[in-house]
C-alpha cells in the first residue's frame, strides 16, 4: 500500500528559545539521514517567521524533502471558509487564486522550490480553492471526497487525497508510545488493505513539543494583535533527543515494511495524476446506453459525470452533421453547475431541434465558463414551445437520442437528481469544519456545501500510472 509521511507546520507563535525551530530541523534531518522522504505542510507565515528569524538552516532542510502549503495566512481571519462563505463561484474562484496560488508562489520563492500540493488547515475548505489549485495541476490533500477503494480521486479537475490517516501527533514522546502508534497505524493498513494509499500523519510538530495549537490566538472568529498572543503552554517530559531516537527508529521501521511503499504526495501526484485522454465510439454508445436509463447522475473508471455529459454532447450534434457517431471525443475539464439543477423537467417531448438546443448549450456553456448549465431553455422543438430541462435531465435525454442512432428522433425527457449519489456524503464533512475553533460560532457554510455538492459531479476515481481501458465488450 501507498503510504506518505505528512506534517502541518503551523507554529510561528512560538518564540526561537522555545526550540520549535530545533524541533522541526531535526525531524527533515532524520528523514534525509535515514533515507525516507516526506511533505511537509507549511502555514505561510511559519515559512515567513523563518525566513525573519534568519532561519535558512531549517528551510535549507526541508527543502530537502517534498513541501507543500497548509494556507497562507493559516487560522488569521477571515479563514478560507469565512472568505468563501457568501461567495459565488466566479468571486470564490478569483479570490482564491488572489490570496492561495499567490501564497504558494511567496514560500516558493523563500523556500528556493515550487511547492507540490496544499493541504487543508483545520476547517478551512471551499470548491473554488480545489479550482485554484487544479488550474495549476496542484493537488489538495485532506479532502472530504473519496470513493469506494479510492482514496485518491479527481474531485473539482482536482487530484484530491482524502483525508483517511493514521495520527502519531505525541507518539515520539517515548518508545511504548511509538511502538502503540504502530500497531494503531498496521491495524488500519490491514483494514483498508483494498485502498490505495493511506497517510501516516506525523503529527502538527507543535504538539510534540507543546500541549496547545497555536490558533488558540484566533478561537471563535477573533485575530488577536501580536501583542496579545498567548503562548503555547510547553511540555515538560519533552526531549529532543528521545524524539529523534524514536522517529529515527520509526523511519527505519517503514522502510523496511516490505507492505509498505512509502511516497511523498509529489511522487504520487505524478503516479496517480494521468486521465483518460478520450472516448473512442464504442466507449460513446456504451456511455449512453447508461445515461439512458439513468436516475441519477453518474460516473465511470474514467470519466466523471461532468466530463460524459460533454462527451454526449459534442459526440450528438457529430451524429446531427456526420450521420455517424465520431471515431473519438477528447476529455476536456469541465466542472459542475453551480446552481442547484432543475430536477423534473418542463419540457415534455424533445424534437431534433430541442435536443441540438440542448447540446449545443452544454458545450456553449463549457467553452464559456468551464461549467455545466444548471437548466437549459430548449422549448420541446415545436414553434413557440415552452419547456425547460435541468443538466441532469439533458445527460439522460441524450443518451436516449445517442442510442436510437438516429439524429431525428424524439425523446421524453425524465426526472433525474440534481447530482451525483456521492455528493450526499461531502456535506457531512463540511458540518465538522463549521465547529473549527477558529471558526465564528454564526459561521454559514450553506454555500460553501451547495457548491461542493455540485462539484460532485467532477468525481471519478484517480488511478496507478493510466486509467484502465474501455472494453467494449461489455455485458
Amino acid at each position: 500500500m501507498y503510504t506518505t509521511f505528512v506534517y502541518d507546520v503551523e507554529d510561528y507563535i512560538t518564540p526561537p528559545e522555545g526550540g520549535m525551530d530545533e524541533l522541526l530541523m531535526m525531524l527533515a534531518d532524520v528523514l534525509t539521514e535515514e533515507r525516507v522522504s516526506g511533505t511537509f505542510f507549511m502555514i505561510g507565515e511559519r515559512m515567513r517567521c523563518l525566513r525573519d528569524r534568519g532561519r535558512t538552516d531549517v528551510i535549507e532542510a526541508i527543502a530537502r524533502h517534498d513541501v507543500g502549503s497548509h494556507i497562507n495566512m493559516g487560522s488569521i481571519h477571515p479563514t478560507v471558509t469565512e472568505r468563501l462563505e457568501h461567495a459565488n463561484w466566479a468571486d470564490g474562484c478569483a479570490r482564491m487564486a488572489a490570496d492561495e496560488l499567490v501564497g504558494i508562489d511567496e514560500m516558493g520563492d523563500i523556500l528556493g522550490k515550487k511547492l507540490s500540493s496544499l493541504a487543508r488547515h483545520g476547517g478551512s475548505f471551499g470548491a473554488q480553492l480545489l479550482m485554484a489549485l487544479g488550474s495549476r495541476k496542484i493537488p489538495y490533500v485532506y479532502s472530504p471526497a473519496s470513493l469506494p477503494r479510492h482514496n485518491i480521486t479527481w474531485y473539482c479537475n482536482t487530484l484530491n487525497f482524502f483525508e483517511a490517516m493514521s495520527v502519531f501527533q505525541e507518539a515520539y514522546l517515548s518508545r511504548d508510545a511509538l511502538l502503540a502508534a504502530e500497531g494503531k497505524f498496521l491495524d488500519m493498513v490491514e483494514k483498508q488493505s483494498d485502498s490505495d494509499w493511506i497517510a501516516m500523519f506525523h503529527s502538527h510538530p507543535c504538539r510534540i513539543r507543546a500541549d496547545e495549537f497555536p490558533c488558540k490566538n484566533y478561537y471563535h472568529g477573533k485575530n488577536n494583535p501580536r501583542e496579545d498572543w498567548e503562548s503555547l503552554a510547553l511540555k515538560s517530559d519533552y526531549s529532543l533527543d528521545e524524539v529523534r531516537s524514536n522517529w529515527a527508529l520509526h523511519c527505519q521501521r517503514v522502510r523496511e515494511n516490505p507492505d509498505l511503499d512509502l511516497k511523498t504526495i509529489a511522487e504520487l501526484s505524478t503516479i496517480f495524476g494521468n486521465q483518460a485522454k478520450c472516448a473512442g465510439k464504442a466507449e460513446i454508445a456504451h456511455l449512453a446506453e447508461q445515461a439512458a436509463e439513468m436516475k441519477t447522475p453518474f460516473h465511470t473508471d474514467r470519466f466523471s459525470a461532468a466530463e460524459i455529459v460533454d462527451i454526449l454532447a459534442r459526440a450528438y450534434l457529430h451524429l446531427c452533421d456526420a450521420g455517424e457517431l465520431p471515431v473519438d471525443v477528447e476529455r476536456r475539464n469541465v466542472f459542475g453547475p453551480t446552481a442547484i439543477p432543475l430536477s423534473v423537467p418542463t419540457a415534455k417531448r424533445l424534437n431534433a431541434e430541442a435536443l441540438s438546443r440542448i447540446a449545443r448549450g452544454v458545450v456553449a456553456a463549457v467553452e464559456l465558463t468551464g461549467c455545466l448549465p444548471s437548466v437549459i431553455r430548449c422549448g420541446e422543438g415545436t414553434l413557440g414551445s415552452l419547456g425547460q430541462v435541468g443538466i441532469g435531465s439533458a445527460m439522460a435525454a441524450l443518451g436516449r437520442a445517442i442510442s436510437s442512432g438516429d439524429s431525428t428522433t424524439v425523446v421524453e425527457p425524465s426526472i433525474v437528481a440534481p447530482y451525483p449519489p456521492e455528493g450526499d456524503e461531502i456535506p457531512n464533512k463540511i458540518r465538522k469544519y463549521r465547529l473549527w475553533r477558529p471558526h465564528r460560532g454564526d459561521l454559514d457554510i450553506a454555500d460553501v456545501s451547495r457548491l461542493a455538492v455540485l462539484q460532485s459531479w467532477t468525481l471519478k476515481p484517480a488511478w496507478e500510472n493510466t486509467p484502465p481501458d474501455f472494453i467494449s465488450d461489455i455485458s
